[in-house]
Formats: structure tokens, C-alpha cells, sequence
């Protein structure tokens, strides 16, 4: 495999076809973590009190299961649209390679059209970890009590339950992180699978698996370049941001606080988050658009010989 054209077609096409940073910006929108929902703890001798603790009303009940709703929904809204930008990042670099071109309605009908392949690619590729958690916490709660129970009856009892606890718990992690990677993988592939080739969500993931194990060789490569790419871009932007802030908090240093400070805080809050949005979504389209490119040449869609031409991008 040519690594070095992969990487340079792919960032030809990020730069060039600029309309693909939407895209990338999209797709980030469902990879972060869950936001937290508020709760509060009841037991049932607090209904009817009238002269202990604080008393919630129905009013705030109500707003609290409102807001909860809320944010589920909005966490749906974001993976559906973040499915389908995935999809769309996909189909843009297939329409550059086949059709010299793309646009953000062509790439966005493409991934409307393969969500429900794509969802089923995500069943497949995140249900066994999730049952290995399951089982994991079970058994780690098992070991829990029978330790406590131990410690009861002897001490030898109760260490050899936190060395088995302990055992358990690393090779459940180890297990999981494992098979997050390797399942990860597979859905990239499968993703590909189904755009490029037109299979179903089993039959893709199949084929995900089979890529990858004829290919493991250059793909643990490919991991590791983007790991090499994803630390120095962290470290510029660490090195950016740590620059950025210095005169303020210098300034923060030798000034007494004040409510005018707010100011600058939020515009460096806006300008942070402006900048770490447009650094994620060209890193989302540069590496979305090399592992479609490498799919295409350890699949044989496209000829490794074979010279791309030089085409402007659509308006």
C-alpha cells in the first residue's frame, strides 16, 4: 500500500472540497460522551412529609422529566444526523474518485439513503461490547459481595476475593478495550462495505471483517500513523491555546477581578470552541476521506497505478 499517496489524496480532497468540513463537523457531533441527566435520589417516607428536608413540588418534578426528555431526544437528534454525516463523508470522497466532484446534497442524499445500513452496522459493531460490560459488572458485583461475605468468615477469604476482584476487573478491561478496537475497526470497514459496494448491514460487517483480516498488517499502519498525526495535532493546539492564554492570565495575575473580566472570558471561551470545532472537522474529513481511499486500493476499487486528474471543485 502507497501510504504516502493515501495520505496526500485525502488531504488534496479535505482541502479542495472544503464543503466536506460541514460534513465532518456533522459526523463529530455523535462521537462525544452522553450529557448527564439531572436526578434526585426519593425514598418513600419523603412523599407527604411536611416538616423535614425540602419539599419538591409537581411543578419541578415535571420541568426536571421535561428536561430529561428533552436531551434525550437532542442525544438521538445528534447521532442521527452524525450517522448520516458519516455516510455523507464516505460518499463525497467515492463521488471526487468516480466523478471528479461532490457536493454537500449529493454526500448528504447518500447517507439519508444508507441509515439504516449504517445503524445496523453500529448494532452489530457495538453489542458485544456492550454485553461483555454487562457481564463484566455482574461478575464484578459477584466477587464484590462474596468478598465482603468473606472477610466476615477470615481475612484469607477476604484477600483472595479482591485478588480475584482485581484479576476479574483487569482482564474484563483489557477484554473490552480489546474488542472495542477490534469491532471499531470492522465498522469502518463494513461502513465502506456498504457504501462503496452496496452490500446490507451483514453482509457488510462480513466483509468488514474480511478486509481486515487479509489486511491487518497495513491497517495496524494506518492506526498507527493517525495516532503519530492525532498526538501532533493535539500538541500544536495544546501549544496554541497554552500561548493564547498567557497574557490572560497574566493579566488575571496582576488585575483585581471584576465582572468586566466576563468579557474577555467568554470571547476566549468562543473563539476555543469556534477553533476546536474547525480543527475537528477538518481531522474528522482528512481521516474519514485516507480510510476510504485505503479501502478502496485493499479492496481493488480502484488501481493503485492509476493517475487521478486534476479537477476543480463543484461551486
Amino acid at each position: 500500500m502507497d501510504y504516502g499517496r493515501i495520505l496526500s489524496r485525502a488531504w488534496e480532497i479535505t482541502w479542495r472540497w472544503k464543503i466536506l468540513w460541514v460534513l465532518g463537523f456533522l459526523a463529530t457531533l455523535g462521537t462525544g460522551g452522553t450529557a448527564g441527566q439531572p436526578s434526585y435520589s426519593f425514598d418513600s417516607s419523603d412523599w407527604g412529609r411536611t416538616t423535614y428536608g425540602p419539599q419538591i413540588s409537581s411543578g419541578v418534578i415535571a420541568l426536571l422529566v421535561g428536561v430529561g426528555c428533552l436531551v434525550i431526544l437532542l442525544a438521538i437528534a445528534l447521532w442521527v444526523i452524525s450517522t448520516i454525516a458519516r455516510g455523507g463523508l464516505i460518499a463525497g470522497v467515492q463521488q471526487v474518485e468516480e466523478e471528479g466532484s461532490t457536493g454537500f446534497k449529493q454526500a448528504w442524499r447518500v447517507g439519508v439513503k444508507r441509515f439504516w445500513t449504517l445503524f445496523g452496522i453500529g448494532i452489530l459493531a457495538g453489542l458485544p461490547t456492550f454485553l461483555l460490560l454487562v457481564v463484566g459488572i455482574g461478575t464484578l458485583v459477584v466477587l464484590i459481595l462474596l468478598t465482603v461475605s468473606g472477610f466476615e468468615t477470615s481475612d484469607a477469604a477476604g484477600a483472595t476475593g479482591i485478588v480475584a476482584s482485581v484479576l476479574c476487573g483487569g482482564t474484563l478491561c483489557c477484554g473490552a478495550i480489546l474488542l472495542s478496537l477490534l469491532l471499531s475497526q470492522i465498522r469502518i470497514y463494513a461502513e465502506r462495505a456498504a457504501l462503496l459496494e452496496g452490500f446490507g448491514w451483514i453482509e457488510a460487517f462480513g466483509r468488514g471483517w474480511q478486509v481486515l483480516k487479509q489486511n491487518l498488517g497495513p491497517t495496524i499502519i494506518l492506526w498507527l500513523i493517525f495516532f503519530v498525526i492525532g498526538m501532533v495535532v493535539g500538541g500544536l493546539v495544546f501549544g496554541a491555546l497554552a500561548v493564547a492564554m498567557a497574557p490572560m492570565l497574566a493579566m488575571f495575575a496582576h488585575t483585581d477581578p471584576g465582572a468586566w473580566l466576563l468579557v474577555p472570558m467568554c470571547l476566549g471561551g468562543l473563539l476555543g470552541a469556534i477553533l476546536f470545532a474547525l480543527i475537528s472537522s477538518v481531522v474528522e474529513t482528512f481521516t474519514s476521506a485516507s480510510w476510504t481511499l485505503a479501502y478502496r486500493q485493499l479492496a481493488g476499487l480502484a488501481a493503485p497505478a492509476a493517475e487521478i486528474a486534476e479537477v476543480a471543485p463543484a461551486e
